[in-house]
């Protein structure tokens, strides 16, 4: 009898935790003025969208630091920066190798924020 109570006790509390934690609300980003809590503050800048997109290396000029993979949709090129990650076969590769990569599959992660591409990673797959 005791368990049976105790194991609805805690049904219980679960919906009301649960329904606490979905409740919670975020503010928009960015410094507030004093206004009322809940009310919009504008922001400026736009966030950044993580996307990631599959193709094969088409080139990688070393002057430029542009990576362009062929996709069906056309070629995307992408700015490399210095600390961009890239690998092949869970193993690090500089990208002065990259140009010897042409040919090979690869996904590039990047952020895009107000059409400015910046690469995180480039995963090259093996023959």
């Amino acid at each position: 009898m005791n368990k049976t109570l105790v194991v609805l006790a805690l049904f219980a509390a679960v919906p009301s935790t649960a329904a606490g934690v979905f409740a919670q609300t975020t503010s928009a980003p960015g410094p507030t003025d004093g206004a009322a809590h809940g009310s919009a503050v504008p922001s400026t800048a736009q966030e950044a969208t993580t996307l990631s997109v599959r193709g094969t290396i088409d080139r990688y000029d070393q002057a430029t630091r542009t990576l362009v993979l062929s996709t069906p949709g056309g070629a995307v090129s992408f700015p490399v920066a210095a600390a961009t990650r890239i690998r092949q076969g869970g193993q690090d590769v500089d990208a002065k190798k990259l140009p010897n990569l042409a040919g090979r599959r690869a996904t590039v992660r990047y952020t895009e924020s107000g059409g400015q591409k910046i690469v995180e990673s480039v995963h090259v797959f093996p023959k």
